[in-house]
Parts: C-alpha cells; structure tokens; sequence
C-alpha cells in the first residue's frame, strides 16, 4: 500500500505541474499520436475522431535502440503487459487477458502459431513493423471470437509514395547475453510499382540475472534464443485500386529451460523495499540453487522449440464515387517442433482411453507425411511435432458519410487445421472453422458521434470423431463527445464472445513447458464478456492527459485448476474449469514541457483487479505500475532518456501462481546523429543501458520466477543505424 501511494503522489505532482500551460513539440513525447489515421477500425478515422479508443505507437518517432523488440517497442504503453519466458518468448497481456482471448493481426491478415500455449511468444520481428494499434477491450465486433481482450494490430512497413529508393541498416549488441540484433530493408517505387525487401536476423546467447548476495550470477542455461526473419511486398497503385502483396519467413530457436513448475515459494507477508533486502533472497537461494544444480546435471538434454511461421497475404482495396471495398485472402502456417525432457513414451497419466482415441488418428498422421523431417540438425527427433495452417479471408465495405452517417458492413472466414507428426501429443489433429458478419454505423453530430454495432458469429471444430458448434450474437455502442479545448470524452460498451480453444477441449498430456499435466474437457461452454469502458483525453500544444477506466464482467471464464492429483512422474495434475469472473481497473497518462527547455516527461500509472466471483484471484494480473519517462533533447543531433519502472507487491495471485515482491527499476538510452560524409545517408549511434543498478528480482508476469529465475540484470545495449 505504501508503495501505491507514493506512486499515487508522484503522479499527482506532476500532473499538477505549474508547467501545464508551457509549449512543447508533442512528437518528441509520446509515440502515440493522434493525427495519424487508424488501420484496425473501418472508417479511416484518426485516434482523435474515433469513437473507440485505439492506442497507436509510431515506431518511426522511437529511438532505434527501444525498438529491438516488439516488447521494447510496447513497453511504455499503459494497459499492455507481456508474459515472458526468457528475454526471446513473450505474449501480449491486455489488462490481465492473454493468449487466445487477444487476437493480432500481421501483415494484414489474422496471425494465429498455436499461442494456446504459456510458453508461445507472438514470433514478429520489430525490423517491418511502422505502427502497432492497440484496442483494449473486447473487439470482438470487428474480429470475431477470441477478441474478447483486445486486438493488437500490426500495420506493416509502408511503400514510398514517391518515385525513387531507400534503405536502412542498422545494428545492436546486448552484453548481457552476448546478443546480436541486425535488420537490413529496402524500398522502392517506380511510377505505379513499389517493393519492399527486409532480412532480420537475431542471435541470442543465455541471459544473467543481477548479482544476488550469494556470489551467483548466471547465466541461467537454456534461455538463449535465435531467429531468422524475411520480408517480401510488393504493391501496385493506379486510379482508385491499389494491391499490397506481401510475404513473410520467420524461423525462430527458442531455448526453454526444464524446471519445476513448483520450484519456489515466494507468499511471505512482510514488507518488502525496493532495494529487495536479504529476507527476500533467503527465500529463493536453496530453490534456485537446487534448480540451477539440476539443470547442469542434464545440460545434454537441452530443451528448445524449433518455430517456422510462413505467412502469405494479398489485400485489394477498391475505392468507388461514395464508398470503398477491402478484400484480404492469406494463407499460414506455423510449424512447431519441441526436442528435449519429452518422456519418448508418451502419456504418463495412464489414461488409455484418450490413448485409443488417437491412435488411429495418429498412425493415419504418419502414414501421410512420411517425407516430414521432425528430425533437428543433431538428428535427434523431435517428440512434440505439430502443423498449423491457416486460410483467412476478410472484406468490409464502407460507405461515406450520407447525412452525416457513415455504414461499413463486413465479414471474415478463417479455416484452419492442425496436425501431428510426433509421438506425443497435446492437442489431436482437428479442424477449425470461423464464420462472421458485422454491420457497423457511425452517426456524425455538431460535438458528438454515436457507434452502433451488431455481429454474428459461428465456429465449428472437428477432432478425434467429436464435432462441436459455438455460435453467438455480439454488440457494441459508443459515444464520443468533444468538449473543446482539445478534449474529448468516450464511453465504449461492448459485449465479447470466445469459444474454447483446442488445448481447453481436448489436452491431455504432459506440458512439459509448463510443468503440468493438463486436461482439457469437450464439456466447457463459450466465454462472453461485458465490458464498460470510460475515457477522458486532453491535448494541446503544452501537455496531454489521458484517463480510462473499465469494467469487465466476463461470463464462464476459462481457467486451469490444480487438482491436487500427480502422474506417476510427479508432476501435478491441472484441469480446466469455468468460473465467472470480473476485472476492473484503469491507466492515468500524462505528459508535459518542463521549465528546462530541453526536458519534457512521460508518465504513466496503472490498475488492475482481476478476481473469479465465487472465490481466488484470476491469473496473470499485473500488479500497480507506475512508469516515467525523463527526455533530454540537447539538439536535434543528441538527445538522451531515463526511464524509471516502478512495480508494487503482488500478493492477490491465482492458486498455482507465486506472489511476487515490488521492484524498482531505472533503464538510460542516449543516441546520436553522426556527420556523415555520403550526401542523403544518415547515421546515428545508439545505446542503453537496462537496470543500471543491476536490481535481482522476479517480474510478476515471468514464468521463469516458478524456476527460481531472476529476471535480467544490467544489460548494455549498443548499436548503429544508417538510412539513406
């Protein structure tokens, strides 16, 4: 509590700073801008005029440096947190909901690589990315299921508009996990033609945590990653059509390190400072050494998911007198291998039923891809061997405004299958079919818009001989008002639907990235959500504010149960259950000029309470979050940051989840245009350095903290940019 209120008070100072009224540049504060028009919803609306509050980070108003990864691209942004395993895999978390209730869109179509999964990170090089729409809430209007937390979408690198050519290069070093980060692109039009060409490439050794008073510094084994990412697009504008044909390889190493999911116990109730004093490291070092001893004891066994996404998508855009069509098709698929700390026996459970329900399946499986390689370049084979392909189609067509309303209407299809070609299995070969259709209005007035929207959706999913049918009706409604001066005021309302994924219905098997057995049943009904959603924004050429609150009422919410019941194997036995849920919170953001001309800040405050209405804490909330941004602009060519992190004690946990203790974290980044002799090029240097205090601590949102993992220490960034 101690820790809130200081966070509380801090924000109040500087939102009461008497330099409110003072002049400032606001692209040189916040990377989300609200002159740029919005991809994600239909109407071509800038973030200012639309009636849903959409977030969007511009990655061309970043440092290079804080754009190595798509997590360091979104970390300032409130609402929006990552569950990482390791420096290399995270998965978005928007305000405490993940994996398939956030859909993301990539390359203009819906990216989907089995993110059912805790260890599943999202795969998506920061290298062809110009923005990130962020909508927190269900936008399941928009999506379909699985929107029912929010939407992150991805709007690729954009075509010159120009005649001519330009290209990029630029370079990072990590020191503390001796990591490279490299990222080459091109672009060019000519007359009605333009391409794009862009290779990233990111090598990854095993990360350290902070020195902790026993002497141990890492690094932690097995949490190193690789990965190998391509990008082709090629685009097409003449008259009122334009096509935008695009292409997208990426190859990913990620190393996973085999843990007791059991493996520390972190629920003491004494305070706890930010410095984390030693009461706080005597309770993980026998844990953390036990587990360090283990894993060098089975070093040879090295556990590691080889990940192939290959995405192709084609978006035509027609524009008519009074209107406008988009249609999208693409095509995935994600190829999924896991080597490692896989019992080579398969199920441990003893559950010979689910055994003969996919034998069968399974040996016609195999007999089909003979020539597929699940062989790794050791020759070892790989026991967790899946396939995931998808076809997708979208299309909306958009009236203009008549009257002062404006109609879209809309549709998508997603077909998708998943196969098995190893010997153990999780989730059974089975296909999946989403079917919606969304009619969206917008009312214009003098000071105010009104949004009204209704959509019908329908999944169907066949596996091992059981054939399930989910179908629903969602609504949304919004209103805006703008109440001069620059500030406007929303309240969203928005009902949200998810039908349960593969891994809820059908898992059975050991998890070994996870440290369960899980078991999934055909039983659970479909998750709908009611969320509330009130927003005030103020802007001017001075300073920004921005509140929004929410409550979210979710319907049979799905989650992972202990059983208190163990495999022969000992490891501990989780089911999925329904509970109904709530959660309710809020982001304050502020930023302002100060007196010193070259010092403005960003700062930041968030809340979330998450909690199941017959009793226990939902899983995965983060804890109270204050964020602050100092920005030193000396000159156009030097210009340096201080970001500060501040995260309270999270003790309201989930049943299997261990609490955490707050930490207090301080990064610094500077960067610098370099005098460059080639007329048109421009070179900067760039680097950081995170956690300068080399801080020992455990992120709540890590699944590494249940190994006793400390998340990184002191790490120094450095790099080069040249454009031309």
């Amino acid at each position: 509590m101690k820790n809130l209120i200081r966070a509380t008070l801090i924000l109040a100072l500087l939102i009461t700073n008497k330099n409110f009224s003072q002049e400032v540049e606001m692209d040189s504060i916040l990377p989300v801008m609200l002159d740029e028009v919005i991809v994600s919803t239909p109407f071509g609306e800038t973030a200012d005029e639309n009636v849903i509050k959409v977030t969007k980070v511009n990655l061309a108003k970043m440092s290079a440096v804080n754009t190595q990864t798509i997590k360091d691209v979104l970390g300032e942004t409130p609402g929006l947190s990552f569950i990482t395993t390791g420096p290399g895999i995270y998965k978005p978390n928007i305000r405490g909901l993940s994996s398939n209730r956030v859909v993301v869109y990539n390359q203009n179509m819906r990216y989907e690589n089995q993110q059912w999964g805790d260890e599943h990170g999202i795969d998506i090089a920061s290298g062809g990315v110009s923005s990130v729409e962020l909508i927190k809430g269900p936008a399941s209007i928009l999506y379909g299921s699985d929107a029912i937390g929010g939407v992150l979408y991805f709007n690729p690198q954009k075509y010159l508009k120009y005649n001519g050519t330009k290209g990029d290069f630029s370079t990072f070093y990590n020191t503390n996990y001796s990591g490279f980060n490299s990222t080459i692109g091109v672009s060019t039009t000519i007359d009605e033609f333009s391409l794009i060409a862009r290779a990233s490439v990111v090598e990854n050794g095993d990360y350290s945590g902070s020195k902790r008073p026993d002497g141990y510094e890492g690094p932690y084994e097995s949490t190193g990653m690789e990965s190998k990412d391509f990008q082709l697009a090629l685009g097409y504008t003449k008259g009122n059509y334009s096509s935008d044909f695009r292409i997208n390889f990426n190859e990913s190493i990620l190393y996973v390190p085999h843990g007791d999911e059991e493996g520390h116990d972190d629920h003491d109730d004494g305070d706890h400072d930010d410095d984390h004093d030693d009461d706080h490291d005597d309770d993980h070092d026998d844990d953390h050494d036990d587990d360090h001893d283990d894993h060098e004891e089975h070093e040879e066994e090295e556990s590691y998911q080889d990940i192939e996404n290959f995405i192709v998508s084609w978006k035509n855009d027609v524009k008519f007198d009074n209107s406008a069509l988009s249609v999208t098709v693409g095509f995935s698929q994600n190829l999924r291998k896991e080597f490692g700390h896989h019992d080579e026996h398969g199920d441990e459970h003893g559950d010979d039923d689910h055994d003969d329900d996919h034998d069968d399946d399974h040996d016609d499986d195999h007999d089909d891809h003979d020539d597929h390689d699940d062989h790794d370049d050791h020759g070892e084979e790989a026991a967790l061997d899946m396939t995931l392909r998808v076809t997708s189609l979208d299309w909306k067509y958009v009236s203009e405004k008549n009257d002062n309303v404006e109609l879209a209407v809309g549709g998508n299809f997603v077909h998708q299958t998943n196969e098995n070609h190893g010997d153990e299995i999780l989730i059974p070969n089975a296909t999946k079919n989403d079917m919606g259709l969304f009619l969206l209005s917008h009312f214009h007035f003098d000071s105010s818009d009104l949004m009204l929207g209704a959509r019908a959706d329908l999944r169907q999913i066949d596996a091992i001989g059981i054939e399930k049918t989910y179908s629903s009706m969602t609504a949304s409604a919004g209103f805006k008002k703008d109440l001069g001066q620059s500030s406007i005021f929303r309240i969203n309302m928005a009902t949200g639907y998810r039908a349960p994924n593969l891994s809820e219905l059908f898992s059975d098997g050991e998890h070994h990235g996870t440290g369960r057995y899980e078991i999934g049943s055909d039983q659970l009904s479909v998750e709908k959500n009611f969320q509330t959603d009130i927003s005030f924004e103020t802007s001017n050429e001075k300073s920004s504010l921005l509140v929004d609150l929410f409550y979210n009422n979710i319907n049979d919410y799905i989650f992972l149960n202990p059983t208190g019941a163990q495999t022969d194997e000992f490891m501990p036995i989780y089911e999925y259950m329904q509970s109904d849920a709530t959660i309710l919170g809020g982001e304050i953001a502020y930023s302002s000029k100060t007196g010193i001309d070259w010092l403005s800040y960003y700062a930041s405050m968030e809340y979330l309470r998450g909690k199941k209405k017959n009793d226990g804490w939902l899983p995965d909330i983060p804890p109270v979050t204050f964020k602050l941004n100092l920005d030193l602009d000396f000159s156009e060519k030097i210009n340096y940051e201080i970001d500060i992190l501040h995260k309270a004690r999270q003790d309201k946990v989930a049943t299997f989840e261990n609490s955490t203790h707050s930490n207090f974290l301080v990064d610094i980044s500077g960067q610098y245009d370099l005098n460059t002799s080639y007329a048109g090029a421009r070179a900067q240097l760039f680097w950081k350095v995170e956690n300068v205090f080399d801080k020992y601590y455990y992120d709540h949102l890590s699944r590494f903290k249940n190994y006793g993992f400390y998340d990184m220490g002191r790490n120094v960034s450095i790099g080069l940019k040249i454009s031309y």
